[in-house]
Order: C-alpha cells, then structure tokens, then sequence
C-alpha cells in the first residue's frame, strides 16, 4: 500500500490556481480567484515553478536542494513550512534523523498546526528510540505529544482540495491517523505497557493494514523479547493482501530467526 501525504495533494492542486490568479485587488481579482490571492500563494511564476519542482521531484537528495534552494532564493515564500517538511521527510527517507528532526522542528515553527509534521516527528521518535538511550523517556514523551496533537487536529481537519470525494477524503486521514496510533503503540512497548501498546498497534492496523508497519511493529516486539506477539505480527504480514514476496519473504525470514531466539530464551 502507498501513503499519500496529504499536504502534498493541496499543495499541487492549488499553486497553479494560485499563479494564475490576479492580485487582490486587481480588475478580475473576484470570487475564487480573490480569496486564492489572499490565501498562501506563489509571488512569482519563477516560485510557482519552483515549488512545483521540489514536490514533483522523487530523489531525496534532489528533494533536499530543491528545497535548500527555494528557501534561499524567496525567504519570504508563504510555503515555508511545506518546504521545510520536504526536507525533513527526504532526509528521513535517508535514514538521517537528526537532520530529519532539525528541519521537521523548523517546519512546526513556521507552522504550529501541522500534523503532517507532528506525524513525522511521532514516527522518527517512536520508531528511532531505543529502550537503552538515556533519553528515553523524553524522546517518547515528545513523540506521544506530537502524536496526541495530531491525532485532534485530525479530527476536524479540512479537504485538501474542496471537490474530493468524501470517501477518498476519510480515506487518506485513516492513512495518516494510523501513523499516530501506531507510534503511540511503539512508544507504549518502550514503556512495556504491553497491553496499550497491542490496543494502540490493533487500532492503527485497523485503520491502514501497510504490512510493512505491520514489520516494524514485529522487529519492535522481538527487540522488546516478546517473541510470541512478534510471531503472531508476522503471520499477519504473511495473510496480507496488500504484502508482496519481497515483504512475506522478509517475514518468513524474520520468523525462523525469532523461533531459534524464542528457544535459547526457554
């Protein structure tokens, strides 16, 4: 299953609405085309082209310049924030963390309500942390924090884009609810509350069943020793759907791995 980020979608959809549409005030600067003038929009088509080019473009580290580049050439852009969580997911994608968290933490200043940062955030910490770091229980305290808050602004989030459908709509926020759950089952597990943390994981799979996640949670589980319920996540992979060979012959693997740790364990 892919996960589409939501913000990406609205952004995409309206800068060439933006960049068409005449200043406020201007002859023709009525309705739809007003209220786009008054709403976060591009300066220029040169920025216009720009932000385009930063969402469209698929390489992390293209991603990261891109965006290194449009925050220096129009510091003032209105999309500051966006920018920044580009930036924070790419170096995410390239298992760079701490640079990940800086850029992210950058993006929620420019923005204080975005949960698609808040979900980033929730993840890198819940999923990074790990029961011998000294830090741990800040780092998880963060991560609840950031995934309790956007799990309310969820909850009465806007459309993206005005004319989607409303299935696709509840469609994506199930998506993005799930991370939050899921993130706070992993922060749970570190706390060995391992009744909240298989409430917590149940509730986000519920929501989007992504095998891979259902992965994560099980290395989780075998870290945690908990080999059983690491066992009991695996064949859910296997059963999936939605896993292709390469994830089920992850999950076999990992399952005779466990087995052998789960007897010298006995």
């Amino acid at each position: 299953m892919r996960r589409i980020a939501i913000f990406a979608i609205g952004i995409l959809a309206a800068l060439p609405a933006f960049s068409q549409a005449p200043p406020a005030g201007a002859p023709g600067a009525t309705g739809a085309a007003a209220a786009a003038a008054k709403g976060p929009h591009p300066k220029s088509r040169e920025e216009n082209d720009a932000l385009l080019a930063m969402f469209k473009t698929p390489d992390p580290d293209a991603q990261i310049k891109a965006s290194q580049d449009l925050l220096s050439k129009y510091p003032d852009t209105d999309y500051k924030s966006q920018a920044l969580i580009v930036q924070a997911q790419a170096y995410h994608a390239k298992k760079d963390e701490p640079k990940a968290i800086v850029a992210a933490e950058s993006a929620l200043d420019a923005d204080p309500k975005s949960y698609d940062t808040m979900l980033l955030l929730a993840e890198i910490y819940s999923r990074t942390t790990r029961a011998t770091d000294l830090d741990m229980d800040d780092r998880i305290a963060k991560s609840d924090k950031f995934a309790k808050e956007a799990l309310a602004l969820l909850a009465t989030a806007e459309k993206p884009k005005p004319d989607m459908a409303d299935a696709d709509w509840e469609g994506l926020k199930q998506g993005e609810t799930q991370r939050a759950w899921v993130a706070l089952g992993f922060t749970s597990l570190l706390r060995k509350k391992y009744d909240d943390a298989k409430a917590n994981f149940e509730k986000g799979i519920a929501l989007y069943p992504d095998p891979l996640d259902m992965l994560y949670i099980e290395r989780a589980y075998m870290t945690a020793k908990r080999y059983d319920d690491a066992i009991s996540w695996i064949d859910k992979v296997s059963a999936s759907p939605n896993a292709n060979d390469n994830l089920k012959k992850i999950a076999t693997n990992d399952k005779a791995h466990i087995e052998v740790l789960k007897k010298q364990a006995q």
